[in-house]
């Protein structure tokens, strides 16, 4: 599913990643974990390609090099993988409803269809009722399970989440991480990086830990520590 070959990214001369080596096969769960500034971000920007490596291989899905992929086709890779930021980054003048068709409408389905994608993720997020409430009108966990409901409405095998629960409470924190868990157990693949220690004990997964830009642990049905 994701395949990182000697991967570094540099900023001027600043190394944010270091010659990183990664396997995260299709189905797997797993946590990243790290001080701020270690590398996580950088790393899922060049999953998504909003960044690309100074050096190195980044493979996702069929051993495609993302690295070299061409700006008209990235699009196309992002319809591919789901995306969950801390911030949300919901459109605060559209409904519940408008903000996860969104990502759905410019692909030629019909309205029908759009519909059931729209109700059915939804449902899984626990917000069928809410579909006509703006942004604003819901709370930060209903915020964030309005764009985990976005990220998943096109089928994706692939959820990348960027500190999904940086800005809740650890009660709405740990319904967040449930909800991912039952998706990641519909067969997609789950990447979410965090600074939550109590999440990441909870959950048994597998851990990875960046410092300063390299791996330095690499644990199945981990802890943060």
């Amino acid at each position: 599913m994701i395949q990182l070959r000697g991967v570094t990214k540099k900023y001027k001369n600043q190394y944010a990643l270091k010659n990183i080596n990664l396997d995260i096969m299709a189905g797997e769960f797993v946590f990243l974990t790290g001080a701020s500034g270690a590398g996580k971000s950088t790393l899922m920007k060049l999953l998504y390609r909003e960044e690309q490596p100074t050096c190195g291989v980044v493979m996702i899905g069929n051993g495609m090099n993302i690295a070299n992929l061409p700006d008209d086709k990235v699009p196309n890779l992002r319809r591919c993988m789901g995306i969950v930021f801390q911030d949300y980054k919901l459109l605060p003048n559209m409904s519940v409803y408008d903000n996860v068709a969104y990502v759905i409408r410019t692909l030629g389905m019909s309205t029908k269809e759009i519909n059931a994608r729209v109700l059915g993720a939804l449902k899984v997020v626990g917000l069928a009722d809410k579909m006509q409430a703006r942004p604003s009108e819901l709370s930060g966990g209903e915020q964030q399970r309005v764009s985990i409901a976005r990220a998943i409405i096109n089928g994706p095998p692939l959820l990348i989440a960027d500190e999904p629960t940086g800005n809740l409470d650890p009660k709405t924190s740990m319904e967040v991480m449930q909800i991912l868990e039952q998706i990641n157990k519909r067969g997609i693949t789950i990447l979410v990086s965090t600074h939550d220690q109590a999440l990441v004990d909870h959950f048994r997964k597998r851990v990875i830990t960046l410092e300063n830009g390299q791996i330095v642990r690499d644990i199945q049905a981990g802890t943060y520590e």
